[in-house]
């Protein structure tokens, strides 16, 4: 274990006037599952401290204590193919900007942190030219023998020198500019990158959803930043670019937020959308809000784990459903274990057989689910609630049950 590196400074605007909100504790890195041989290890795996800082000069929600990130993304376990409601909202995401730009063969869109190559698949259908970026060896490989070329690297001005400065018509960045440490390193390069006639596009959870709903479990050390936009835009302004738009999906990853970001200029700016987005942060995303997050939080994990200890008094068999990064935090930070879930089952094939870090519950093939026949499911993957309700109508039917953790928890079935 590597101890984190503290950042003592806001990492959009530099000051040092940043306060503590919330303290999760020692956790363990979100996707760092356990092979079956380290979880018989005795020694209990690398946790590192959890804590949500405020900035009170630009109002960004930050971790200052940074975990190496190759530590993190060198090796990666999550898919963006594996979800439905993923490759639907990628296919329209694709279709949308490429009508806007009208973007051709000509044209070159570069995703930043690619994964699989889901949406770059989307474009390469509509005829564009596309590259992918991903630190993740294990997934760059997957995206290359899928016909997606990819450059296996962190992004950066190195990335900015291979390509070519202004050689990109889109760039893009899903989930992804949250997990970055050098936030104005990281827009100075998206900047150099971009056409001048170009556009960024870039999705994230909306740090007023986060709180609004008490997501918690979304707190891991690999998002660094809770994003408002109005400390984002004051960085893009830094750096030559504007916002120039945005739109809310409230139903993806339980709200995502995306912003459309281009050269000063370049594009009309949706102006009522921005100030609106601005207002409902200055009112819901300020300090306060951060705190009655944190003791929601507190009184959160007393009600599930005490609904959980009732129904095993009960003799029920409850097992978990989805083994997510946002699961590490949940169970762990609610001290969630073999004694209460027997295990957890996930389609992401390099998950199965492994176990959740921390709590060591074994993540098993959705066979198994079946096969057990549990009464009750813990639906850690609660962000894909009614693409799974729909799924599991026979398990419902057969009168199982689901537990559906936020934004409180609740009984379905």
């Amino acid at each position: 274990m590597t101890p984190p590196d503290i950042e003592p400074s806001c990492r959009a605007c530099g000051s040092s006037r940043l306060r503590l909100g919330f303290d999760l504790g020692l956790l363990p890195l979100a996707n760092s599952f356990l092979s079956v041989q380290n979880s018989e290890v005795q020694a209990p795996e690398s946790r590192y401290p959890l804590r949500i800082f405020y900035c009170d000069n630009c109002r960004l929600i930050q971790l200052s204590d940074i975990v190496d990130r190759r530590e993190m993304f060198d090796d990666y376990a999550f898919l963006t193919a594996t979800a439905d409601t993923s490759l639907v909202h990628f296919d329209k995401y694709a279709d949308q900007l490429t009508r806007k730009l009208a973007l051709s063969a000509e044209d070159l869109v570069v995703d930043i942190g690619s994964n699989d190559g889901t949406l770059l698949k989307a474009f390469k259908k509509r005829g564009t030219g596309v590259l992918g970026i991903e630190p993740a060896r294990n997934i760059a490989t997957r995206a290359e023998a899928e016909g997606i070329p990819t450059i296996n690297e962190y992004f950066g001005s190195e990335s900015v020198a291979r390509i070519g400065r202004n050689k990109a018509r889109v760039v893009t960045a899903n989930n992804v500019v949250s997990h970055v440490g050098d936030l104005n390193g990281f827009v100075e390069s998206v900047s150099e990158l971009l056409d001048a006639k170009g556009l960024f596009a870039f999705e994230v959870p909306w740090v007023v959803d986060v709180l609004r709903h008490y997501n918690f479990d979304i707190v891991y050390h690999e998002h660094l930043s809770y994003f408002g936009f109005k400390p984002l835009s004051q960085v893009f302004e830094r750096y030559g670019l504007e916002l120039v738009g945005i739109e809310h999906f409230p139903a993806i990853h339980g709200g995502t937020i995306r912003g459309l970001a281009a050269h000063l200029d370049a594009f009309p700016k949706q102006q009522d959308m921005l100030d609106q987005t601005f207002g409902a942060e200055e009112k819901e995303a300020d300090f306060r809000a951060l705190e009655r997050f944190a003791n929601h939080a507190k009184e959160f994990r007393s009600e599930l784990v005490a609904l959980l200890r009732r129904l095993k008094k009960d003799g029920k068999k409850i097992v978990g459903y989805g083994a997510p990064a946002k699961a590490t935090i949940l169970l762990n930070y609610c001290s969630i274990d073999r004694s209460i879930l027997d295990f957890v089952i996930d389609t992401t094939p390099f998950k199965q057989g492994k176990f959740i870090p921390g709590v060591r519950i074994p993540i098993m093939h959705p066979d198994e689910f079946r096969k057990a026949k549990p009464d009750y499911a813990l639906l850690l993957a609660w962000n894909f609630k009614d693409e799974i309700l729909e799924k599991e109508r026979e398990f419902l039917q057969s009168g199982g049950k689901f537990i559906v953790p936020f934004p409180e928890p609740e009984v379905v079935g």
